[in-house]
Formats: C-alpha cells, structure tokens, sequence
C-alpha cells in the first residue's frame, strides 16, 4: 500500500461505526420491534399461546426438584471491556492521523453521537456522580467546587450508571429488590406449598429507570420512575432516543422439598407449576410511577408478538431492548415500545442504523456441565450467532437479518459497521480456558447483509495462535488487534477490500495493550500491563505506537508506573483524552514506597533513613503524548480515596473520588479546589514515585 493511498484512508477514517449506540450480548439476545417478517433463524412467536407453548416446553426440559437450576455446573462471567477541546476530532475512534476527544458529557464514548451511560457526567457547569448509592450534584461554574445537592434513593435500590437528557434532565438507571414473603403467597394462592423453608427468603429483582429534573440543581425534582422485573444491562442515547438493555427470567412458583419427601414429589410439584404457568408468568412485568409515586399502570413490557427466539435453545431468559424518545422533556415516553429475545446474555453493539447482537453458543455465560470423570467443564464448540436490528427509527427496532462466525467475543470493541458491512473480530476455543499451544487463534471477519442473512465476504485468519484478543481499534479500512499470552503482538489489518482481509504488519513486544486510543498523527496510546518474557505480569505500562507505516508499525516510547492498575483496562469509559493539549488522563492504583517513620529505627547501612514497605494508593495519572510519539508523566494526584473518573470541564480537570470532587490544574495535577460528598476514607500517604520511562525493546 502506498503511503498516499493510505493517508488518505486514515483521515477520512472513522472508528467502528461514526455515530453509533454500542451494546453487545454475549450469549444473549436483543430484539427488534414488531412489523417485519423473521428469518427461520430468529422468528417471532405469532401470539401468546405459541410463546406460553414455547416457554413451558423449555422450562419443564429444565426445571429440577428446587426449581429452575440445579446440578454441577459452572459460570464465567465475560470481562468487562467494553464507553473535547475544539481541535479533534469528536468521533469516538476516528483515525489514528485525527485525535479523539471525550464526548459532550464527559465520557469516552466507543462511537460519534451516540452518548454512554456511565457513573459520572459533566452536565454544562455540574458535574453529576453516583458514589455511595446517591446522585451528587455538584455546582463547578466558580473557582471552586460546591455541592447544590444530593439525592437520596429508596432503600432497596442501588442506581448504577446515569445519562443527561436535554433540559438538564438526567435518567438514572439501576436495580431494585423487593423481599417475598413465601408464608403470606402460600396463604394466599400464590406459590406452591413447601416452597423453601421459613428462613429462606427469596427477592425479586427489577431495573429501575429514574428521570429528576435538575433545572434548580439544589432542588432536584422527581419526573417519572419505573420499574421493569429483571436485572439491567446496559444503556445508551442518540438524538434524544435512549435504548435500554435487560435480562429477565421466568416467575413461577416453585417449590422445594419438604422435611422427608422424596425430590420426585417436588419435582412433579414444579413441573405441574410450569404447565399452568401464563404468558405474563414469563414476560418482564412494567410498572409506571408518577411525580408523586402513585403507580400509573402494570403491564407486560411487550406483548407475546415482539419476541423472538433463535433457532438454538439458549436459556429461558428474555433479553429485552426498551426504547424511549427522552425528547420533548420526556413527554413521548410513553410511546416507546420494547422488544425481547429468548435468551441469556449480557453484551450488545449497534452502529447508527443497525444493532447488533451475539448470541455466543458455549458462551461466556451460558452453563457449563462439568465432567465428573476429569473435574472439567466438558468441552463444547464455541460458535458465536449475530442477530442485525434496525435502529433508525424513535420508537422500535426491526429485525433484519442473522449470521454466524467461529468463536467468541472478547467484548464490545470485538464489533464494528462501516460502509454497510459488519466486522469482527473473534478468538476460537473456550472463552473460560486459558489459551493454549494451537488451540486458539483469531480471526477478523466481514459480514454484509443479503437478504434476511448476514453472509460472510471475507475473512483473516491466523492472528495470536494460543492467545486471545484483548483490544480493539477499528477505522473504515484498517483493524489494529492486539493479542496477548507471553507478548502482545500488534497487527494491522487492512480492510479496505472486504472480501480479502489482510494482516499488513505486526509488531511483537512484552506485555500487553487492553485498550488503543487514538492521539492524532497516526498514532495509537495503548493502556496495558507490562510483562517479562514468560508473559508474567510487572506493572501498569502506558505505550505509544507508530502507524505511519503499516507494514513496519513500531513502539514508540513506553511508560511505566510499577506495579499498578487501571479500570481503563476494563472500562474504556474511564479513559479521558484532552487532544488541545495532548493530555491522556485515567484513575488507577499505583504502588509506592512507605517511608520510614520519623520515630522508628530503620536505618541503612550508611546511617541515613530508608524504606521499610510498599503500598497501593488512588491516584490520577497525567500523561503528555509528544507528536512525535514521545510521552512525558504531565503530573500525579494522589487522592483521599479511590478515583472513579477524571473528567474535563472548561479549562480545567475534575477528579470524582469517593469521598469529594477535586478540581485539578491540568498542567500540574495540582489540587484547586474541592468539596466533600461523602465520610472520610482511610488517606493514603503520599510516597515518592518510582515510575520511569523505558525505551522501546529491540525486538
């Protein structure tokens, strides 16, 4: 490829999808509207006898003496990966040769215009945090930081994650328990007798949407609450339309064995539970609230029509996608309508017109019956199943069509549309197994739409033998992946023909990136780990890769900060980029040295003090990314508490611990202010710093 053909593509470039709402689901799918003819692969059920049919038919497959559930299996749980000044670029993931900046509301988003929820935001001059189960509110127009206000939810629930709407409106999402009582349902009909002994009692969860109304930020108001029966995924927002994403299993009444009763009784008891059990038994129930907390109305989410379910069996939970028009200051709420998935699942992606989602078949989340003979989840192919929505419209989701490719996915940066064509990037063998000689490799794919099939066009295989993806940074004709075991091999893959993927080149050092961020001129910061050359971990390491030559790609500099870690490993969202100042910024927990106590005896051989010990302490960490790839420690601040963002508004950066919100000097990370939102945590002392910046390795 010739260096102008390949400048050329890198400024028009755009990462994964331009403005795109990413969600993906492993194992677990999400569903569309009603209106448009299903594929045989994914249909909907016709009316609410062929859904009850349906469930009953799997539930009782199933269900054991104690209920759904039961026998040795085991779980995994997929890693959690993953959400400007005037001069970048703001599309979330553009080229390398343009800088990407933090979106409108503070967050590092995957994709353009399409808004992350996340566990701080900068609505204007207020920065809005969620620490200790409260919604902080905290006026940042003046020199210092005050607190306007602090809203306290109903016990019971625990909000999560928050997205600013227009009008200084914020939706807070969350989940709620409500306790059961098993002795008042069996006295009044509503369970099987002998349900659990009289200790045991069990909750039922739900996910709580919360709209205040923050216009007086000392006065937040109530709008609206609801609470949907399941456990919440995910969320995000595009042009005022926000998409809601949860999981929910069937309510039926079971039973347990009684005192000296065979199981064969109980089972029978919970298979005759499941022949009676109705359609709303099985769909996630909605319940509306007012201003003033009076209920408006329960209903099913959706209706029997708007689910569908894949050809595979996998799992009796339904993955549901609620959408709503925040628009109007939320008077078209009403009018959005949900659509579901039998399935289990907890990951989702979608570009600006199309969402998308895996259903992984071996998946991370889906059981694993363990081999008595070895102790060993018995093996399984893993195959991963990618259903496309249409998102282009305010109030559904129309299925469109369904394809398949080998493996798994590591998360939601392992998905990217551009041009009408999806690309992926997947690992084969088990997803909960460590890689091992040959038996995983990975692969990036095109997919294009024919018909109601998404069909493969092309494909690259071979990246990582034995290893497994752990980032992703895509752009309209160029992949850069990073796999890692005992090095991290970084390889370019061109895309710019779909049907004929190439690796263009590939760079080999220790350790490994988790995240790319793209930081302009053609380059790539990489947040990662370090590691010697057995692939054992030594410390946190910021890198910088040089791109200009696709066939040659090289580490520029790297950075090190000791033993250490960042929640940037495991949520992009918490990374922050200032391209006018060529700042990076992320929290993270770095080891230090503890002096010696003025009172203690702990001298040297030479007579003078020395260190008797190390700690971890919460720090935020500054870093400056030179145009020629260099990078430079811009500052540290070392807080009273661990930090859970480090956000820019206007000139200055805002760091959220969890205990206040500080404002730092961007040039110096010296604290200018702050303001107390919670009780003290245990300070962490200050101690001297042992980074250091190591040259790139000859390899």
């Amino acid at each position: 490829m010739s260096g102008r053909t390949r400048k050329t593509r890198m400024r028009k470039a755009t990462a994964g999808t331009g403005a795109a709402l990413a969600l993906v689901l492993s194992y677990g799918t999400v569903t569309g509207g009603v209106g448009q003819a299903a594929a045989s692969e994914l249909p909907q059920f016709s009316d609410c006898d062929e859904f009850t049919a349906y469930m009953r038919s799997m539930a009782e497959s199933e269900v054991t003496a104690y209920g759904l559930g039961g026998g040795p299996m085991m779980y995994k749980t997929a890693p959690m990966t993953a959400e400007g000044s005037p001069a970048s670029d703001s599309r979330a993931g553009a080229a390398p040769s343009a800088a990407v900046g933090n979106g409108p509301t503070g967050t590092n988003t995957q994709e353009r215009g399409v808004d992350e929820p996340d566990i701080a935001k900068i609505d204007g001059t207020r920065v809005l945090s969620l620490v200790n189960g409260k919604l902080t509110v905290v006026d940042a127009s003046g020199s210092k930081p005050e607190l306007a206000s602090t809203h306290t939810f109903p016990e019971n629930e625990y909000p999560s994650e928050l997205m600013v709407l227009g009008g200084h409106r914020v939706m807070v999402l969350g989940t709620g328990y409500e306790q059961q009582d098993p002795a008042a349902d069996e006295a009044a009909g509503k369970r099987a007798p002998g349900f659990a002994p009289e200790y045991y009692r069990p909750a039922t969860s739900y996910v709580v949407l919360t709209v205040l109304d923050l216009t007086n930020a000392t006065r937040p108001k109530l709008v609206r609450t609801e609470k949907i029966t399941g456990s919440y995924i995910t969320g995000r927002l595009t042009d005022g339309v926000a998409r809601i994403v949860l999981t929910s299993q069937p309510r039926i009444a079971f039973s347990s064995p009684r005192e000296g009763e065979p199981e064969t009784l109980a089972l029978a008891r919970n298979k005759k539970a499941v022949r009676d059990a109705k359609a709303e038994d099985f769909l996630p129930e909605r319940q509306v609230f007012d201003k003033a907390g009076k209920l408006l109305r329960k209903v099913p989410l959706m209706g029997c029509g708007a689910v569908r379910h894949p050809s595979v069996h996998s799992g009796l939970g339904i993955i549901s996608v609620l959408t709503l028009d925040t628009a109007d200051g939320g008077s078209k709420l009403d009018k959005g309508r949900a659509a579901g998935v039998v399935s289990n699942g907890e990951l989702v992606y979608a570009s600006a017109d199309r969402l998308y989602v895996a259903t992984t078949d071996g998946g991370w989340n889906s059981p694993r019956p363990i081999d008595v003979t070895t102790n060993s989840p018995r093996e399984q192919e893993t195959r991963t199943r990618i259903h496309a929505f249409n998102v282009t419209g305010r109030n559904d989701s129309p299925y469109v069509a369904t394809g398949s490719v080998p493996g798994f996915l590591f998360g939601r940066w392992a998905l990217s549309e551009y041009g009408g064509k999806l690309r992926v990037a997947t690992t084969t063998g088990q997803p909960w197994a460590p890689p091992e000689g040959a038996q995983s490799q990975s692969s990036v794919i095109v997919l294009g739409e024919r018909g109601d099939e998404l069909r493969k066009l092309g494909s690259v295989s071979g990246l990582g033998k034995g290893e497994q993806i752990r980032a992703v940074r895509w752009f309209d004709d160029l992949a850069a992946v990073v796999t890692f075991r005992q090095t991290d091999p970084l390889y370019l893959v061109d895309l710019a023909d779909p049907a004929h993927p190439a690796i263009r080149g590939e760079l080999k050092v220790n350790g490994y990136s988790a995240y790319l961020h793209p930081v302009g001129g053609d380059r790539l910061l990489g947040v990662g780990q370090d590691a010697d050359d057995t692939g054992r971990v030594t410390g946190l390491q910021i890198s910088s890769f040089d791109l200009r030559n696709l066939a040659k790609p090289t580490r520029t500099a790297a950075l090190g900060y000791g033993r250490g870690y960042t929640d940037v490993e495991n949520d992009s969202r918490a990374f922050t980029y200032l391209p006018g100042k060529r700042l990076a910024v992320l929290p993270a927990w770095v080891t230090q040295k503890v002096p010696c106590p003025p009172d203690a005896q702990c001298l040297s051989a030479d007579g003078k003090p020395t260190f008797v010990g190390e700690i971890q302490v919460p720090a935020a960490l500054g870093i400056i990314v030179g145009a020629d790839g260099t990078l430079k420690k811009a500052g540290k601040f070392v807080a009273d508490s661990y930090i859970v963002r480090v956000l820019a508004i206007g000139d200055r950066l805002v760091a959220i611990t969890g205990n206040s919100i500080v404002f730092l000097n961007p040039d110096t990370f010296a604290p200018t202010g702050s303001v107390k939102i919670a009780q003290d945590q245990p300070k962490a002392v200050p101690m001297e710093d042992t980074a250091s910046v190591s040259p790139p390795p000859s390899r």
